[in-house]
């Protein structure tokens, strides 16, 4: 069976223009005919979003009716964190909230849901890692205690925004390091194959960087994948066919 994932920082539905539009951003996923969407900087209720269910809104406009958000920060009157949409019922969801070294850090999480078709069951992890390294470090040993845990003859698909190189200089200003290989890609490929990506997805005036990827189960087979750029958001998104 192909499935087709994809992995999209939303950017709370704001494009380039600095227009809030999850209806146009709905519009082009549903063109790539997704079975999952793994959601970074989702809102939902917040004052900036005119108090609306981002989720909701683009569940419906995408066409994948299951749906689940882990909320990782009240914000603005609202609730902002990481969303996944699906093609297929979700039976179970949980959101954990990830270390931090500075309690004035943005708290972040990692999203799990868990579905089935068949015999097959398996384990989606939406992430958004922090801008400072250690704390990315300290989340991706916590994404592997929980991995662990896991039955192995489960598969496990871990799609997102992974900061790599990026450190906070002010706010809303990043910067990007590139390099030939990172710490947090380093630990988590000893359990997962990584996807192959190198283009790069997230753009800004202070840097840019390939920062959002998928990891995945050795026991299954990415086939294709395609880094495909747009202005609805400051990310790319990115599409991966996998042969489960």
């Amino acid at each position: 069976m192909i499935l087709r994932a994809i992995t999209f920082n939303m950017c709370h539905g704001q494009g380039l223009d600095d227009k809030i539009d999850v209806k146009r951003q709905a519009e082009f996923l549903k063109k790539l005919k997704p079975d999952i969407i793994f959601l970074q900087e989702i809102d939902m209720y917040t004052q900036r979003v005119d108090n609306k269910d981002q989720i909701y809104s683009l569940s419906k406009h995408v066409g994948l009716m299951y749906r689940s958000m882990g909320i990782n920060i009240k914000y603005k009157n609202g609730f902002y964190g990481d969303g996944l949409l699906c093609r297929f019922p979700i039976e179970y969801s949980t959101n954990y909230l990830m270390p931090l070294i500075d309690d004035a850090h943005e708290q972040r999480g990692l999203l799990h849901n868990k579905i089935s078709f068949g015999t097959t069951r398996l384990n989606l992890f939406s992430v958004h890692l922090s801008t400072n390294e250690k704390e990315r470090i300290l989340a991706i040993k916590e994404l592997i205690r929980v991995i662990k845990k896991l039955p192995p003859e489960e598969i496990v698909i871990v799609g997102g925004d992974f900061n790599v190189g990026v450190t906070r200089i002010g706010p809303h200003k990043y910067t990007c390091e590139k390099k030939s290989s990172y710490p947090e890609y380093q630990l988590l490929s000893k359990l997962l194959n990584k996807v192959d990506n190198s283009e790069d997805t997230w753009f800004s005036a202070e840097g840019v960087g390939c920062i959002d990827t998928m990891f995945y189960s050795k026991g299954i087979q990415a086939v294709k994948f395609e880094t495909i750029k747009t202005k609805l958001t400051d990310h790319s998104a990115v599409m991966v066919e996998f042969n489960i």
